[in-house]
């Protein structure tokens, strides 16, 4: 049949596309024009020459981001999206994603454009259950997650990506707290699961294992709960109320808590099988600052990045000199760099292997760190620390020619530039390590490069009914991806025990669980004039002169106006999939 008979057919008259003048405004306008050969007027001239096919069969249907710019432009005023989304059910199967890119990006699968669209409607508390249905802790993770979900979405190929991370933030904190749907645990089952380690990870997994009925026991080294979430993350960044809420909310479900309990030093697997507890998960974390052999390590004034910031969050008094100088180029050391400001440090410098470029600290932190008097050396190596009568007095560095080989392993080279810097105080913030203390001796899971074995699939150890996941099972790792396996270790667990090993439930009216089950909602991609063009909105953060009376918080919340104008710059990825494959069969 002719493809325009059968276009006609399917979608109604396009005699419209006829009065297309190849006049090029609309290609002109699209922001991906020319990205994969992706054309709007070549995609027009095909319609009017007949070879619909010929587009119909090839990725540019899916490739076209439907912001409707191109529409806005046409001086004929041709719906042209009228036709790009009807093409796309001609296409094949193999060119439609199976889901929105936001949510394919995000390691805990949570509903992107779902809970956008209910902050866009003004419904906060559904947005926050929607959140809840893959995640435990909006609120947290509104504030410290890497949200790579902002990478991969499709607005910044438009303009810029949704403020998606500050949108969960706002949610989290204008919606009331968990109901008892939220809450809602399954019958007991009579096992009865033991989590070493209160970090996100081991939190998460018993928050998804009593929602299955199991009984589950924490047990937490430290006196609070909370992981690197509390010691290794400053207050500036995640204050203590929030975490308190959010832990608090799980702990309810009547998980039960046991503080200043130590792996090898209170209890061993033995005693709790012993006790009754038929699995055993470990989610201990990275719980120590790696070290280096350097010359002047020893030396009164240096210390060790993530045991600074644990030693700040647990209150202890710590008196910081006038000079500091950090060393690392990560996420750590920014923290340590920026808490050193907060709690007395005069001039604090940051020096790092990494050219500004390769650093791997989230880019906008280094941003804040810059915007706060942080002087950044890039490109640099400690060499030796260098001290007088047993203290520090300064550093030499060295300059750092490249960090990886040309297989892209870690493989620093030097060059003879050296440079000294005055210092009273130098902190090494260079990475995590395992503590081993609590895994080493008998009967105690196999350990390579400072790393638990488990099995791939099921995250059982060596040991029957052991488990383990998170950081202490696959090196550092995001909050994001702490919770991901955090759910993970849920599942095999429960299905270990009998289970069915599904780790979430539906806690909203019409929720979604998978592509399969997304309805349209009456959606039809119309696009408002000057929708493409909708401006970002950047969340509000404190001034810069009121950050250093204690550790305030530094980003703060969205308003209503702003957070519902942002939720609907979205461009609903998932129901232009359903609206795309509408008619294929």
């Amino acid at each position: 049949m002719d493809s325009r008979v059968a276009l006609s057919e399917k979608f109604g008259d396009v005699s419209m596309f006829r009065t297309c003048e190849q006049c090029g405004c609309c290609s002109s306008a699209c922001p991906i024009t020319g990205v994969n050969g992706f054309n709007v007027r070549r995609i027009l001239r095909h319609i009017e020459l007949d070879l619909v096919d010929e587009i119909a069969n090839t990725p540019f249907p899916w490739e076209c981001t439907t912001c409707g710019r191109c529409e806005g432009v046409c001086p004929n005023g041709i719906a042209i999206l009228d036709i790009i989304r009807p093409l796309r059910s001609l296409a094949p199967q193999e060119f439609a994603p199976d889901m929105a890119p936001c949510i394919k990006a995000c390691p805990g699968g949570i509903d992107v454009p779902g809970y956008l669209r209910l902050i866009a409607q003004g419904k906060t508390d559904e947005a926050y259950e929607l959140i809840l249905e893959k995640v435990p802790f909006p609120g947290i993770l509104g504030r410290v997650c890497t949200h790579p979900c902002e990478d991969k979405c499709r607005r910044g190929e438009v303009n810029e990506p949704i403020s998606i991370c500050a949108l969960k933030r706002f949610a989290a904190d204008r919606a009331a707290n968990l109901s008892e749907n939220n809450l809602k645990v399954e019958a007991n089952t009579g096992h009865q699961v033991a989590v070493i380690g209160a970090g996100p990870t081991g939190l998460t997994a018993a928050f998804y294992l009593r929602k299955k009925g199991h009984q589950v026991r924490i047990l937490e080294k430290r006196a609070k709960p909370g992981g690197m979430m509390r010691y290794g993350i400053p207050y500036y960044r995640l204050p203590e109320e929030v975490l308190e809420k959010e832990i608090g909310q799980v702990l309810a479900m009547g998980i039960e808590l046991e503080t200043d309990r130590a792996l090898g030093r209170d209890f061993d697997f033995d005693q709790l099988r012993s006790e009754g507890f038929e699995a055993i998960f470990v989610a201990v974390g990275l719980q120590l600052g790696k070290r280096i052999q350097l010359e002047g390590a020893e030396l009164d004034g240096v210390s060790w990045g993530l045991e600074f910031l644990m030693t700040v969050s647990e209150g202890k008094d710590i008196s910081l000199k006038d000079s500091v100088v950090v060393v690392g180029g990560g996420n750590v050391a920014v923290d340590v760099a920026l808490t050193a400001l907060r709690i007395g440090a005069k001039e604090v410098t940051m020096a790092c292997l990494e050219s500004r470029e390769e650093m791997p600290a989230n880019p906008w932190e280094v941003t804040t760190a810059l915007e706060e008097g942080i002087k950044l050396l890039p490109s640099w190596g400690p060499k030796r620390i260098i001290g007088e009568n047993g203290k520090v007095v300064g550093i030499e560095l060295v300059r750092c020619t490249s960090v990886f080989d040309s297989e892209g392993n870690f493989c620093p080279a030097f060059d003879d530039t050296t440079e000294t810097l005055p210092a009273d105080q130098v902190i090494l913030a260079i990475g995590q390590t395992t503590d081993r203390s609590c895994l080493d001796g008998d009967g105690a899971c196999r350990i390579e490069e400072d790393l638990i074995v488990v099995d791939p699939e099921t995250l059982e150890t060596d040991i029957p009914g052991v488990f383990a996941g998170g950081d202490v099972a696959s090196g550092p790792g995001t909050i994001i991806e702490a919770i991901a396996a955090g759910k993970r270790a849920a599942s095999t667990i429960d299905r270990f025990l009998g289970g069915d090993g599904v780790a979430e439930e539906n806690l909203i009216q019409n929720s979604r669980s998978g592509m399969k089950d997304i309805d349209l909602q009456g959606y039809d991609g119309k696009r408002e004039k000057g929708f493409a063009d909708l401006k970002r909105a950047e969340s509000p953060t404190l001034p810069i002169s009121e950050r250093y009376n204690g550790f305030p918080e530094v980003d703060l919340s969205f308003n209503d106006e702003d957070a519902i104008g942002e939720a609907k710059r979205c461009l609903q990825c998932d129901l232009e999939i359903i609206l795309g494959k509408k008619g294929q069969g």
